[in-house]
């Protein structure tokens, strides 16, 4: 038998250290207890899988993280985690798609809840979209996280291949039943409302600022007319808008009031 066989033979210390937070195997575990502690965490790391004795892979949620202590000549320190597992009989597995779908309510019952943090492999849970259906209601997709700085080496089967006849490469899941009918005659005579906001623009009341911006605005309607080639000519050159005020002039026998907006210039 050898010395470390020995040395873990006589057991661990009764106190044990305890980690919110643990780096192993390229990814951070952390517990749930610390996670729900956490409303606005950006990321959920508590999901953990591991290969079991019976070559079935157990889902699980991270609960406690120990670090255990066994006196002797070496330095023994391993680390494990104690965690909450979901029950590997109830797991439904699409091995041509590669797609893995547990139950949280569904747990194991067995007492051999701890794993080596080396065990240990990162995934998440992400539940059906669809809660309505009876088919989706309760399951969660398993997302296997890539270790950090492991990120999986594309090959040139990612770059060739042919969508039609590939039926790994993509997934939809079957609709639920029934069908959608858009009633296009309905659309078409739907009222729309181009209505102008009566607050928008400003209201010109004087004859004078009335004429002159009526001749500004034939003016540069000339100027697009002739796309910018050759310059104007007439009476409207000589026109020095920043010097006429005819707040002065007005009179009640005047024209009635004409709008006029910034959008139509």
């Amino acid at each position: 038998m050898s010395a470390e066989l020995k040395q873990v033979g006589r057991g661990f210390r009764s106190r044990v250290e305890t980690f919110t937070v643990y780096d192993v195997n390229g990814y951070r575990f952390r517990t749930r207890s610390y996670e729900e502690s956490r409303p606005t965490r950006k990321t959920t790391c508590t999901g953990v899988r591991t290969l079991g004795t019976d070559n079935l892979d157990y889902y699980g949620i991270v609960e406690e993280i120990y670090e255990l202590h066994f006196d002797g000549t070496k330095q023994l320190k391993p680390v494990v985690f104690k965690c909450t597992w979901f029950d590997p009989n109830k797991t439904r597995i699409a091995n041509d798609i590669g797609q893995v779908e547990i139950r949280q309510d569904s747990i194991y019952t067995g007492e051999d809840v701890y794993i080596v943090a080396q065990q240990a492999t990162q995934v998440y849970y992400l539940p059906w979209a669809c809660q309505k259906d009876e088919r989706l209601k309760g399951w969660y997709l398993v997302h296997s996280v890539s270790p950090r700085g492991k990120a999986p080496v594309p090959n040139d089967d990612d770059y060739n291949f042919d969508p039609a006849a590939d039926n790994g490469e993509f997934y939809q899941p079957e609709g639920l039943e029934g069908r959608l009918t858009i009633d296009i005659d309905s659309l078409m005579g739907m009222e729309v409302d181009n209505d102008i906001d009566e607050d928008e623009g400003e209201v010109v009341h004087d004859p004078k600022d009335i004429m002159i911006l009526e001749r500004w605005r034939a003016r540069r309607d000339r100027v697009v007319q002739d796309d910018g080639v050759g310059e104007d000519s007439g009476e409207d050159e000589d026109l020095d808008f920043d010097n006429i005020d005819t707040d002065d002039d007005i009179s009640d026998d005047e024209e009635p009031t004409t709008i006029v907006r910034g959008d139509k210039f």
